[in-house]
């Protein structure tokens, strides 16, 4: 698809997964669901639509080394954040990079962490978002369609139909939800019409940026400085000293929800963030006792459990256990019940090694 780019945003700490995930190897260069790592696997997804040379990533300097061990991509289409501000500069930036290798140029932006079991109807609806985004001036969202009354996400409601695509459904965004309550989830389940926000985006470059500047004009002016040297060697000092001084903040929470033109695309493609150690069930598969394992396991009435050891050989037994989660690695050994699993950060808060948002 002549024109199009992918950006993977591949910043996020995966603090949730910890002790697997740490500060050195967040959850997007691990191997969690499938044969790649998350990272890899994203850029395979996506690859169909887009070869490795209009394929970006956006990672911290510090973790952008492990970017140029997993993907084959050319070495300038790795944007280095010297410290990480949420996903509104993140895209900010790429976006203006890509403007200066095609000023029509349309960004399919993706986190780096997910995983996305029906790629056929992914890539489906990417070509969908594409035609749409090229057309106009819209910002174009996936919105999941809730299995159940998640708490743990935020939500989309929809507004009037836009148009259709084949089968493909494209509805104007109404409003954007901040993670929901459980008593309001399942209202929102019960009403219908709202789907989770994916955080997956498409929209054309000049698009996104004249959002920037209506909705974020201290980011926009930041941004402006960093486009006045790009391609000079005074790029990455220029960047960084920006950077200090940019809100940390989400795409979603400084432009989507406050822009009049954004489109919403249901998206059924067996989604999943793994955005903490309770959400691994939905994508390795349990055993009759409904465990989840990857480790050497010997169970005694044990169900409802994750049980994951970093290294294979590793033994890990238990005796009367139900909905727990138990991770060995060489960070350390985590016990917890699932239901709690969203508290990881708490652990690292009191080692002190709380490194910020995702």
């Amino acid at each position: 698809m002549p024109g199009v780019f992918a950006v993977i945003m591949a910043g996020g700490r995966g603090e949730r997964l910890w002790p697997l995930s740490t500060r050195e190897r967040p959850k997007q260069f691990l191997a969690l669901a499938g044969a790649g790592t998350m990272l890899q696997e994203t850029a395979d997804r996506i690859r169909p639509l887009v070869p490795a040379e209009r394929m970006c990533v956006v990672a911290l300097k510090e973790i952008a080394h492990l970017v140029r061990e997993q993907l084959d991509v050319p070495d300038e289409n790795i944007l280095v954040e010297p410290m990480g501000r949420n996903t509104a500069p993140c895209l900010g930036l790429a976006a203006v990079v890509l403007r200066a290798k095609d000023p029509q140029a349309v960004m399919i932006a993706l986190p780096a962490d997910h995983v996305i079991r029906d790629r056929d109807r992914f890539l489906t609806i990417m070509k969908a978002a594409v035609k749409v985004a090229t057309g106009g001036d819209y910002l174009v969202t996936l919105g999941i369609v809730p299995d159940r009354p998640a708490a743990g996400y935020g939500y989309i409601r929809r507004g009037e139909l836009f148009a259709k695509s084949g089968d493909l459904e494209i509805y104007r965004a109404e409003r954007f939800i901040e993670k929901p309550d459980h008593k309001t989830a399942e209202r929102f389940i019960e009403e219908g019409g709202y789907y989770w926000n994916s955080g997956m985006f498409v929209w054309r470059v000049d698009a996104i940026l004249k959002a920037i500047t209506e909705q974020m004009p201290h980011l926009s002016a930041g941004l402006c400085e960093i486009n006045a040297h790009l391609g000079r060697a005074s790029w990455a000092e220029v960047v960084e000293r920006v950077y200090r001084n940019l809100p940390s903040i989400s795409i979603d929470y400084g432009v989507m929800e406050r822009a009049s033109n954004v489109l919403v695309i249901p998206a059924e493609i067996g989604w999943s963030d793994l955005g903490d150690w309770s959400a691994l069930g939905a994508v390795i598969p349990s055993d009759s006792q409904g465990n989840v394992v990857r480790a050497r396991h010997v169970g005694v009435e044990t169900e409802g459990s994750i049980v994951y050891a970093d290294n294979p050989e590793r033994l890990v037994a238990t005796v009367g256990l139900k909905d727990l989660v138990i991770v060995d690695t060489d960070q350390g050994l985590l016990v917890m019940p699932k239901a709690r699993a969203q508290e990881v950060r708490r652990i690292l808060e009191l080692l002190g090694k709380q490194q910020g948002p995702e």
